[in-house]
């Protein structure tokens, strides 16, 4: 099963409620219920509208965790994601049917895909005979969320086949090789596991080819109102870029916060009037590459936690110990010996 991300509190990458409903649905046909999770996500299993809603990254990653516990399933994500479907996603599919060629579904996919789901971005590389599609998390996104997102994309893009060429060729999952004939059953293609990013990998040639169900004066408007959606999003990308910047300073062991606003060509203060907009802080952003890095390092075994300390620019062992405390509410010692000693449990749900 894919691994489980620690609950990052990643506040500012929400997600519509939409998709927390959805999970909860998924676990239906396992014989679990809304009153199998924690008490405070309960909320996310009413049948109040929750379009106007959304649930924090980490939240979301509490969820994902979960259900992944609870099916025992570890093609859940893929599961939930080919039969999760809203309003929203339902307006994405019109659209890509709308369009002129599949080509030109799978761009206006990529482009509008946010409106979806704000814990991936999408990107396209074209190469001879193929145009591979990326999904990149964003923050922390759960392993699990990325591949709900895939299935979602390869169910509704089996009805863009044209000519009878086949229009997913491969589609390419992190995980262990165990799982992939029940992947490939699943998604109907070629799976790869134990790739280092998830991808789909589509057929130049039916890319080209013409749609019968394009739609000019349709698509017209219903890109208008997507591009309406996309503007109402927050705008947490400058975030995200300034998180990459602080990760790589703190690399270099070298980190202020005049360093980090230079190659965006801004000052201190306008960096933190930028930030302000994506609401955050360069202290909150700051602290949250800290604790990624801690448990990542923490994970990978190679270090001892006074070496790690020093790498995350702590002044001694005791102030990053009192940090990782509030990060997860254990000490670093104790999550060490939790990890290794394969408990499944996440901190947080402790």
């Amino acid at each position: 099963m894919p691994s489980a991300h620690p609950p990052l509190p990643c506040h500012r990458l929400k997600e519509r409620a939409l998709w927390a409903r959805g999970i909860i649905q998924a676990l239906e046909p396992y014989g679990k219920t809304v009153r199998d999770l924690p008490a405070d996500l309960h909320e996310y299993g009413s049948s109040d509208d929750l379009s106007l809603r959304h649930i924090s990254q980490t939240d979301m990653n509490r969820l994902w965790y979960v259900a992944a516990t609870l099916s025992g399933d570890e093609c859940f994500g893929l599961r939930m994601g080919q039969n999760f479907t809203s309003s929203i996603m339902q307006l994405l599919t019109l659209t890509a049917q709308s369009s002129e060629t599949a080509g030109a579904t799978i761009q206006r996919i990529i482009r509008f895909i946010q409106v979806f789901s704000t814990q991936v971005q999408v990107y396209s590389v074209e190469e001879e005979h193929y145009l591979t599609a990326y999904f990149e998390p964003k923050g922390a996104a759960h392993p699990l969320q990325i591949e709900a997102l895939v299935a979602r994309c390869v169910h509704s893009w089996r009805y863009l086949v044209t000519g009878g060429l086949p229009l997913v060729v491969e589609v390419r999952l992190s995980g262990d090789s165990e799982r992939r004939m029940d992947c490939e059953r699943l998604l109907g293609t070629r799976v790869r596991l134990g790739s280092k990013r998830v991808s789909i990998r589509l057929n130049m040639a039916a890319l080209q080819a013409r749609l019968p169900t394009s739609d000019a004066f349709l698509l017209k408007r219903l890109e208008a109102s997507l591009e309406d959606m996309l503007e109402d999003l927050p705008n947490v990308d400058f975030a995200e870029q300034v998180k990459q910047r602080i990760r790589v300073l703190l690399s270099e062991k070298d980190i202020s916060e005049e360093l980090v606003a230079q190659p965006f060509n801004v000052s201190p203060r306008h960096l933190r009037r930028k930030l302000s907009e994506a609401c955050t802080t360069y202290e909150k952003l700051l602290d949250e590459v800290r604790m990624e890095l801690a448990i990542k390092l923490i994970q990978e075994n190679r270090l001892n936690l006074g070496r790690i300390a020093f790498e995350l620019g702590f002044l001694d062992p005791s102030s990053f110990t009192r940090a990782f405390r509030r990060w997860t509410s254990m000490s670093p010692t104790a999550f060490r010996e939790q990890t290794f000693a394969g408990h499944r449990q996440s901190p947080v749900l402790s």
